[in-house]
């Protein structure tokens, strides 16, 4: 039977894996040398998981938890491997070769796959692939090192074209590809990412649905619909141990509403609004989607000696500008800062507007209904009214920061009308009159705007940022002659700098917009003799010309080290050394020479109070919102005035930071840790236990109270307490005898029944205590550590982390992933079989 099959029709699909390999690995061709990209968050997320990673290649099991960063919290979110889910063996088998050449691969691939699906010439889906693959956010977060979101990102074009596919007429095949694809999306571990791939699915459906109608198949699409809820419920079946643990961490994370009072005109029921919004895309920046420079590019740019700001430097010190200039703030947009623009490509651009008059609604209105939803909602603060709507009415929006991350739809759909015009232009025999009228209006419309901006510089604003101003303050320092000569040259210099790069990139897209529809002039107004192949050939060497060099902009050969500094990405300093040679089990470190709640080095060596993560424990956010920072604020006055019973005295007032076993505070990197003999340590026994009527009132107890003798509790574990009141004598002592991240055991002694505080976060969701082997109870004491009621005399306690959502979900994941390989082979299996009926 499978001799009857035409594999001649395999070709384009053989070349096109070829030729994406070939530029996958042309890009970053580093790795080819054995090299690794320097990624920021990548070496961010080896110092938060080291403690998790070094427990599994010693057990070979999953610690699930991890005291390395903000005194303790759950590995999910940071690294977790879920063994039950076989998808993750194609996901390997779909990754091919080193990082990052594998991840723009699988963002080609995925790519392809999306355009065959829409029935597009296999040459041109490759034009396709290549639009969606070199958006350049793709490459400025895989510089970042925000490799859950690229790989998720990738599997959102072969989820549609799976949806595509099934409501095409195969609903089988479509239906079992939308299974597995969105299986291995959700296994990347990027929620926000999954969520904005419902987005683009829901208009999708409201379409069909409407289409359905009016076509009188409103059954067809129903079935189609069941295929499909069938499949998404086993993909959802293969990451239950995921997504249990996930959803279950989530009622305690930072992502859910706080309990405290104060800013409630800031709150949601997840995020709050200024957090959020905090990384809002500019009304006027989205033009960087046809004209990347629009807003100055990144805010660590490297310019040229050419540049105006190197000649105005140069003029002062030539040294200081060679500095100066790898590293410029171009950006004067509304963001806080950026690493790049999205842009999305000129000629892409040009062809979705053209695909707004030549295209069927049937595609049409949906993808600009979502592109341009997406869009306002990447304007967050910009756009309060609609932020908030979505805020606080949309379920699950509220969830997700960086709002300007919504303009990964656009860069999805952009395309799809895109490529779905020059098909439609190369292969639909759309009436000459009417495409013409659609190439004046596109090239005008985009190649007008270009135009606009290279004669008129000017109406995108004044070039300037408040940044300089701070560069200025930070390079001077509390010299104000040397503020006054840089106030005098570097903000002029730097706007010039701004305008050329912004006539630059307007005549670039300008070119392209103009070469683009050129080639559709010539092809098929004027009717010139050109091969079809010819032209689609062309049209993907320019979108790549015009696309490939913005990225290297951002992403380039110098952003690569060797193996060896990529994985060993830390060098312990002279004070982790000397906290090497002293610190005992589970002590804390504080570092002040970092920025404390946004750096996880210290995590790579120490069990850190700080760290980095954008899902923190929502009472350890408390905490640093209210607290932490004022007492490190205190503690660093106390050591400018270098007097050590100063210094001591204000460590005896610190109470957050010696409730949590703070026992090391690095002042200086290459200099011995401040000792902090205030530390309460691992555990004690108090006299009192008090009860506080809310969160606030909880928090300013802990705040002033002395907690080496009373703990104070929220009053609704009062119920299983038997008493709050204990006498002890001092023989009475309580010790960590044994760590390990996910088990804790200590023994007590006392002649009469105690209750101790654990220097522990309190997490009741998998942390279960026993005594002497038998099950006991605990509670939250003094607003996130633990407690509980130790009887007397001696005995061991033993804490383990062993959360069932994740040890019945990983039963369940094995079942679902199972179910959901046998039926994606099944689906290929009878595909194979009709085609060769078929021949």
């Amino acid at each position: 039977m499978l001799r009857k099959i035409d594999f001649s029709k395999a070709l384009p699909h053989i070349v096109a894996l070829v030729i994406f390999l070939l530029i996958s690995f042309a890009y970053f061709s580093p790795v080819l040398e054995g090299k690794r990209l320097n990624q920021h968050d990548q070496k961010t997320f080896m110092g938060g998981a080291k403690e998790i990673i070094d427990y599994r290649e010693a057990t070979d099991e999953e610690a699930l938890w991890t005291n390395s960063m903000f005194g303790g919290m759950p590995a999910y979110l940071i690294s977790t491997e879920y063994k039950g889910n076989l998808i993750q063996h194609l996901n390997r088998l779909l990754q091919v070769g080193p990082r990052p050449g594998s991840q723009l691969f699988l963002l080609l691939l995925g790519g392809y796959i999306l355009f065959i699906s829409l029935r597009i010439n296999p040459w041109l889906s490759m034009v396709g692939a290549i639009a969606i693959a070199f958006s350049s956010y793709n490459f400025i977060i895989i510089l970042a090192g925000h490799n859950t979101k690229v790989i998720a990102i990738a599997y959102v074009a072969p989820v549609l074209a799976g949806i595509f596919m099934t409501f095409r007429g195969k609903r089988l095949l479509g239906a079992a590809l939308t299974g597995v694809f969105l299986s291995l999306q959700i296994l990347a571990g990027h929620p926000q990412i999954t969520y904005y791939t419902i987005f683009i699915v829901l208009f999708f459906g409201v379409s069909e649905f409407y289409f359905s109608i009016s076509e009188r198949k409103l059954k067809d699409m129903l079935v189609s619909v069941g295929f499909l809820v069938v499949v998404v419920a086993f993909a959802v079946l293969s990451n239950f141990s995921r997504l249990a643990t996930t959803l279950e961490y989530d009622d305690h994370s930072m992502r859910t509403k706080s309990e405290l009072s104060q800013n409630e005109e800031d709150k949601t029921e997840g995020l709050n609004l200024s957090y959020a919004t905090n990384w809002s895309y500019g009304i006027d920046e989205t033009m960087t989607l046809l004209i990347p420079g629009f807003k100055g590019g990144s805010s660590a740019y490297e310019l040229s000696e050419n540049s105006n700001t190197y000649e105005a430097l140069a003029r002062l010190d030539k040294n200081f500008a060679s500095q100066f200039i790898q590293n410029a703030n171009m950006y004067w947009g509304d963001q806080v800062s950026t690493s790049g623009p999205v842009y999305l490509g000129a000629i892409i651009i040009f062809l979705f507007v053209l695909g707004l008059f030549i295209v069927e609604g049937r595609y049409k209105w949906w993808i600009l209904g979502v592109a341009v939803l997406a869009i306002m909602l990447s304007w967050g603060k910009n756009f309060m009214g609609l932020t908030e709507f979505f805020m606080h009415n949309v379920p699950g929006y509220n969830k997700f920061r960086t709002v300007s991350m919504t303009l990964v739809i656009p860069q999805i759909v952009v395309p799809i009308l895109a490529l779905l015009a020059l098909d439609k232009v190369l292969f639909g025999g759309i009436e000459k009159d009417k495409l013409l009228k659609g190439l004046k209006w596109s090239a005008g419309i985009t190649g007008g705007l270009a135009l606009l901006f290279l004669v008129i510089p000017s109406m995108a604003g004044n070039f300037s940022s408040p940044n300089d101003v701070r560069t200025i303050q930070a390079i001077s320092g509390n010299n104000p002659q040397v503020q006054q000569m840089l106030m005098s040259t570097l903000p002029s210099a730097l706007e010039a700098d701004r305008e050329a790069m912004l006539r630059t990139d307007s005549f670039r897209s300008l070119v392209f917009i103009l070469l683009a529809a050129g080639l559709i002039y010539l092809y098929r107004i004027r009717k010139q003799k050109l091969n079809v192949n010819l032209v689609i050939g062309l049209f993907g060497i320019l979108v790549l010309v015009d696309m490939w060099p913005v990225n290297k902009r951002f992403l380039d050969d110098d952003n690569f080290e060797s193996k060896q500094r990529h994985t060993q990405p830390y060098t312990a300093t002279t004070a982790d050394q000397a906290i090497f040679q002293i610190k005992g089990l589970n002590e804390r470190v504080l570092n002040l020479t970092t920025s404390t709640f946004q750096d996880a080095r210290t995590s790579y060596f120490h069990h850190s109070l700080g760290g980095y993560h954008g899902a923190k424990m929502r009472r350890y956010q408390d905490l640093i919102d209210t607290r932490l920072v004022d007492e490190m604020t205190m503690l660093i006055g106390g050591l400018q005035q270098q007097d050590f019973d100063r210094i001591d005295s204000v460590l005896s007032e610190l109470n957050i930071i010696n409730m949590l076993n703070t026992r090391f505070i690095i002042i200086n990197p290459e200099s011995a840790p401040l000792n902090n003999r205030h530390a309460l340590g691992n555990s004690w026994f108090v006299d009192e236990v008090i009860p506080a009527e809310n969160a606030d009132e909880e928090l300013e107890l802990v705040s002033t109270a002395d907690l080496s003798s009373i703990a104070l509790t929220d009053q609704k574990f009062l119920n299983r307490l038997e008493n709050t009141s204990f006498q002890g004598n001092t023989s009475d002592r309580i010790e960590l005898v044994d760590y390990l991240p996910n088990q804790l055991t200590y023994t007590s002694s006392a002649a009469s029944e105690r209750f101790a505080v654990f220097s522990e976060i309190f997490y009741d969701k998998g942390w279960k205590v026993t005594v002497d082997g038998e099950p006991a109870d605990h509670i939250r004491v003094d607003y996130l550590l633990r407690g509980m009621t130790v009887p007397a005399g001696e005995h061991t306690i033993v804490f383990e982390f062993r959360p069932r959502s994740y040890y019945a979900g990983e039963r369940i994941s094995l079942a679902g992933s199972l179910v959901m390989l046998l039926m994606l082979a099944g689906a290929i299996i009878m595909e194979f079989r009709r085609k060769a009926e078929d021949q």
